[in-house]
């Protein structure tokens, strides 16, 4: 069984996060690389809202592969090129993860690697 640690000495999360996971040794472990919002056939959407989408698919799919689900999600790192997507980047989380609470870490950066890109996501799973 996976383990959330919230030590009582250190503020709780300010949003929909825990701050720890203890992944036992016997646990399945799949790393996802950093998922971009293109599409299959290279188009990328010109709006945040269908971008975050697309990425947020994408994950889903690389989890269904391995067996896998969102729930099983342990650690989100998200980029973002703007702050007011940070709003949106939260709801769309919200809506994907439902009640799940995996780390995460959540950075404003000025680009992506392809300039029109405005969310990219990696991410951490396990399977007892």
């Amino acid at each position: 069984m996976i383990e959330i640690l919230t030590p009582q000495s250190i503020p709780a999360p300010s949003g929909s996060y825990v701050h720890g996971m203890l992944v036992p040794a016997n646990a399945r472990m799949l790393f996802i690389a950093g998922q971009t919002p293109g599409r299959m056939d290279g188009t990328v959407p010109d709006t945040f809202d269908e971008q975050i989408d697309i990425v947020w698919q994408r994950i889903g799919a690389i989890l269904a592969e391995a067996g896998m689900g969102y729930t099983d999600l342990v650690k989100v790192q998200t980029f973002v090129t703007k702050p007011e997507y940070l709003a949106k980047t939260s709801a769309a989380r919200k809506r994907v993860l439902g009640e799940h609470r995996p780390t995460a870490t959540l950075l404003c950066i000025t680009s992506l690697a392809t300039p029109e890109y405005m969310v990219e996501i990696e991410a951490i799973a396990a399977k007892v």
